[in-house]
């Protein structure tokens, strides 16, 4: 019996978990270092210029990440788990959503867990893709203007812990039913 050592929908959910959503983790994490630590050395001229590029190309990176994990999460690898089993059919672990929703110990994970994916990195992204206009628009006055800096400041915060907290509620569905 031939047998692959990853099938496509694991690929994809791989790409989706760990490249995308791993990658958007780090670069939030990057950026909430970035602010934090420049606005304690920011200074104005060339340096604080150069400063400035660097935190909005990599606010911009990381909205880019946030919304391609979204969008191949929404389009590639939550259908998959959706789909709907034949009548009568016993073997459910091709079918994520049925496989956890038929054992009632893991019916959270659809009716909480699931549902709240479906949502929460949609805020996220948009959130990121606001801090990164802002930070475009508005370049080195985001590292000198304390009320700006504190603002962009806590709504990356807010986006990480909103990816943390949707990637470790991914985690826990893929550990019970992967797509495989």
């Amino acid at each position: 019996m031939d047998t692959l050592l990853f099938s496509e929908r694991s690929l994809w959910t791989m790409l989706h978990g760990v490249v995308l959503g791993g990658g958007s983790l780090m670069a939030l994490a990057a950026s909430l270092f970035s602010l934090c630590s420049m606005r304690a050395v920011a200074t104005s001229g060339a340096a604080a210029d150069q400063q400035a590029r660097h935190l909005a190309t990599l606010l911009v990176l990381t909205a880019v990440l946030l919304w391609l994990a979204l969008l191949v999460g929404t389009y590639i690898t939550f259908p998959p788990y959706r789909a709907a089993p034949p009548e009568g059919l016993t073997d459910l672990s091709a079918y994520p959503r049925a496989l956890i929703r038929a054992n009632p110990a893991t019916a959270w994970l659809h009716s909480f867990a699931m549902e709240t994916k479906e949502h929460v990195p949609w805020i996220a992204a948009m959130l990121a893709t606001a801090v990164a206009a802002v930070c475009l628009r508005y370049r080195s006055q985001v590292l000198s203007d304390r009320p700006l800096n504190g603002m962009a400041t806590a709504v990356v915060t807010i986006c990480l812990l909103l990816v943390a907290y949707a990637g470790v509620l991914g985690v826990f569905v893929n550990k019970v039913a992967p797509l495989e």
